[in-house]
């Protein structure tokens, strides 16, 4: 079924098909680079951290006002509760060095006075920390709800290239945890306004007492400061790294307590195998770590050296004041507010150098938020009232990142109605045909048609919407037997998923449950969850299938995990499942094209053969050998049934 160039097509007939191929390559080529060209000068421009900081103050007007109003309390309290600290001791030694007898009366009076009003402001402060720390995560985890509502929207191309989860996996950890990303900032622009009002007074009184102790300690935080910018950049530059080697390790890491794993690690001795690999991923991860680490080391040593200068400046000035009429009371308050601004300034470039390097972050997430990951789409609503006919026109398919052709300029019908058997040798790209018929991908080139229509002018949601499929990889979820046949959780139709139950079989099991139809299923989230046996997840996913509904009905590999009579059971119902819907039926069993109209045999090189069942017997070609190897095996088991039945 491959398209060939006739030897008698005539000279202009070939120049023109010529034309045609190399202007789809270019153009192919074309739309490769200029994504890509916009991505590399988005690269360098796309961090604004003014902006990104907009963003997040923005979110929260939107979603929590009120916490604004608790700031501006809070930064008040906490901007005044520090200078208690200083200034007690200076009124507590000017009353012990007067030259009179010092009053305890007076002395208690001022302590009093100071701890009372220390408690105050620092209850004050507290309270409204904690309070608001709760509703300072509501703000992240709105922002989770929001990054899972994107990823279970991407077309599903994404989902199968790993580089996509490595470029983007520091953007989706942006909202993993209260003490960084999106919530570290959120609180670190809660509490860091105080801390810098606290300490533009101190850098006032300070600098009025000498502008060189004022310029030694600013030294010192604008070099750290500039010290973890440099850090930061240079970590986030090894973030794509870090990203692979960090989706690599959590891999083995899930793996060593993940239950579906662990009949086999222990039957099969992979315990070591798997320890191995995981050290080897964390000695890697661990390795760039290493490097930032010691990047931040050596930039550490200009920090020290200013650090040094200004405690030199601090003690040097302040013993000369002191000798020459300082008294020992503003010494110590000014050594204790030097000392605190030196920690204020320490703590200031150190929320810099957070927000910087965490922002980074976030302003991933914005971008990955805001990209628009999809391929431009139709409008057309799904067809209703029929059945299709699928039409694959010249159609060539590749994975993203690869260079194997699936398909080559692959040319075949699916008529309305009809029944085919799609079967062929593991890896021939039998499942692959279901992703581009559904629209999971979408052809390298050529077109696909359903009912004449260009399957590109469909909207995505109606192209999923025509299809009712059973995927090769069941997958089971943790929610009630009728949500997952029905696959929502309002409006189900009881009576349907009872109907599609029984026609695969099930309902005999469901019913006896105390909980019928609402019987949980798996035990991850409810103790009392049901597990079904491999068989009986693949009824469970052909029902889900029935219960849909769709225009088409396709089933890859639905009875692999069936013993023969189930099979036999599904193969003989057959045709009141699909109710003379297209059906395509994949499988490697060639038992399967008993009950079909026309078969398909695909091979490494696509498509090879393509007729009914007595056709491809008697072309004798790789279908006839197949099945004349499988007929043996087919044999046995009708024999192992006849047995059974008797």
């Amino acid at each position: 079924m491959k398209q060939k160039i006739k030897q008698n097509e005539v000279p202009e007939k070939v120049s023109e098909k010529v034309s045609e191929k190399v202007s789809e390559k270019v153009s192919e080529k074309v739309s490769e680079m200029v994504p890509e060209m916009v991505s590399k000068k988005n690269e360098k421009s796309k961090f604004s951290l003014g902006k990104t900081l907009g963003r997040l103050i923005k979110n929260t007007v939107r979603n929590d006002k009120a916490i604004l109003f608790s700031f501006g309390i809070y930064t008040l309290l906490a901007a005044a509760y520090p200078f208690f600290a200083v200034v007690l001791p200076k009124f507590v030694l000017e009353e012990l060095t007067k030259q009179e007898a010092a009053s305890a009366y007076r002395l208690l009076l001022i302590i009093g006075v100071f701890l009372l009003s220390s408690a105050v402001f620092g209850f004050g402060k507290t309270f409204l920390h904690d309070k608001y720390y709760a509703r300072l995560a509501a703000l992240r985890i709105n922002y989770i709800g929001d990054m899972y509502n994107k990823l279970i929207s991407l077309e599903y191309r994404h989902m199968e290239d790993s580089t996509f989860f490595d470029k983007n996996s520091r953007a989706m950890e942006a909202n993993s945890s209260n003490n960084n990303g999106v919530e570290g900032v959120y609180h670190k622009l809660f509490e860091t306004p105080a801390v810098l009002l606290t300490a533009i007074v101190y850098m006032g009184l300070v600098g009025i007492l000498n502008p060189f102790l004022l310029l030694g300690l600013v030294l010192n935080t604008v070099v750290i400061i500039l010290i973890g910018k440099k850090t930061q950049d240079f970590s986030y530059g090894k973030k794509d790294e870090l990203g692979h080697l960090n989706r690599r390790k959590n891999y083995y890491y899930k793996t060593t307590y993940d239950f579906t794993y662990g009949k086999d690690i222990r039957m099969y001795g992979l315990k070591q195998r798997i320890l191995d690999n995981y050290n080897k991923e964390i000695k890697g991860y661990v390795g760039v770590q290493k490097l930032i680490a010691n990047k931040e080391y050596t930039y550490g040593f200009l920090g020290l050296a200013t650090l040094l200068l200004s405690d030199a400046l601090t003690y040097g000035v302040l013993i000369y004041k002191t000798m020459n009429g300082m008294t020992i009371a503003d010494f110590s308050m000014y050594l204790a507010m030097i000392v605190g601004l030196s920690m204020l300034m320490k703590t200031i470039s150190d929320d810099f150098s957070f927000i910087w390097r965490e922002s980074q972050y976030i302003s991933d997430f914005y971008i990955f938020m805001d990209r628009d990951f999809s391929e431009q789409t139709g409008n057309l609503a799904a067809i209703e009232g029929e059945t299709l006919e699928i039409e694959f026109c010249d159609v060539t398919f590749r994975y993203p990142g690869t260079e194997k052709d699936i398909f080559k300029n692959l040319n075949f019908t699916i008529h309305k109605g009809e029944r085919l058997a799609i079967v062929g040798i593991n890896g021939a790209g039998k499942s692959t045909l279901v992703k581009l018929m559904t629209g999971l991908f979408k052809p390298t080139s050529g077109r696909i048609l359903i009912n004449g229509i260009e399957s590109s002018r469909f909207s995505q949601q109606a192209l999923y919407s025509m299809f009712s499929v059973v995927f090769q990889d069941v997958n089971v979820l943790a929610f009630t037997i009728e949500e997952n046949v029905a696959c929502r959780s309002v409006g189900i139709d009881h009576g349907r998923v009872q109907e599609a139950l029984e026609k695969v079989g099930l309902w005999e099991k469901v019913k006896v449950f105390e909980k019928g139809t609402k019987q949980p299923m798996l035990k991850i989230i409810e103790e009392d969850g049901t597990e079904f046996s491999g068989g009986e997840k693949q009824k469970l996913a052909i029902a889900r299938a029935l219960y849909e509904d769709g225009n088409m009905i396709i089933m890859d590999e639905p009875t692999a995990a069936l013993d023969a009579l189930a099979e036999a059971e599904i193969y003989e119902n057959f045709s009141s499942l699909v109710q003379g819907k297209t059906a395509v039926y994949i499988s490697h069993r060639l038992a399967s094209t008993k009950f079909c109209d026309k078969i398909a045999l695909f091979g490494s090189d696509g498509l090879l053969e393509y007729g009914n069942h007595t056709e491809l017997m008697e072309l004798q070609g790789e279908y006839y050998n197949m099945f004349t190897i499988q007929g043996k095996y087919y044999q046995d088991q009708e024999e192992e049934m006849e047995e059974a039945s008797a």
